[in-house]
């Protein structure tokens, strides 16, 4: 029993391992490099209460999406002014992206603008749903002016049942073995699951058409 639970330690490890080497290799098991893509710091605009960072869990959910898929290769955190509001990624004036993030090919831009849990007026059957917008942007920074690749707004819905409800997250916070079963663990996972397959097919798509 005991070497059973071992060889199931080290299995975990190894994966863990991989998907972490994964996500700071540049390049694929055959040499081809990948694509440099930066995540900046998630902007939250929602109104959204809870007793933890929603986008520092929803950007550490995107790091570990990317790193299983192994597609691109994540660079270092993007510069800290972004967080004090002084530029808008979303604006029209794209000239200080290029600037700020000299070192990547790509820079993935995401605001957290919806999430708002809706009850659902049935009788005798206290259900919801929650509501999750996300305003999704992804920059090319290889030419000498940064390009649009990507601009779009996710917008999911998640039924959450009865039995489900009402969820203490402050006794079951985000690193919580109880909270990653919860409806918004889930409803989190999946549509980061939808982002970083979204984020990463059109930068693989960019990257094949580039020409220099």
């Amino acid at each position: 029993m005991r070497l059973a639970a071992a060889l199931v330690c080290l299995l975990v490890l190894s994966c863990t391992k991989s998907q972490d080497k994964a996500a700071i290799t540049k390049y694929h098991d055959n040499g081809i490099v990948k694509p440099a893509v930066a995540i900046a710091p998630i902007i939250d605009t929602s109104s959204f209460e809870i007793t933890w960072s929603l986008p520092e869990e929803l950007e550490q959910l995107l790091i570990d999406r990317f790193a299983t898929k192994g597609d691109i290769f994540l660079s270092q955190p993007s510069p800290s002014f972004l967080l004090a509001g002084t530029e808008n990624p979303f604006g029209n004036d794209l000239s200080w992206i290029k600037k700020s993030f000299a070192s990547n090919e790509f820079v993935l831009f995401l605001e957290l603008v919806e999430h708002d849990i809706v009850p659902l007026k049935i009788a005798n059957d206290p259900c919801a749903n929650l509501f999750i917008g996300v305003r999704i942007r992804i920059i090319d920074l290889r030419g000498k002016e940064p390009k649009l690749v990507l601009q779009e707004l996710i917008r999911e819905k998640y039924y959450i049942s009865k039995a489900a409800l009402p969820f203490d997250y402050r006794k079951t916070p985000w690193g919580t073995e109880e909270y990653t079963l919860s409806p918004i663990a889930m409803a989190h996972v999946a549509i980061i699951k939808t982002i970083a397959d979204r984020a990463t097919d059109y930068v693989l798509l960019a990257k094949s058409r580039w020409h220099g």
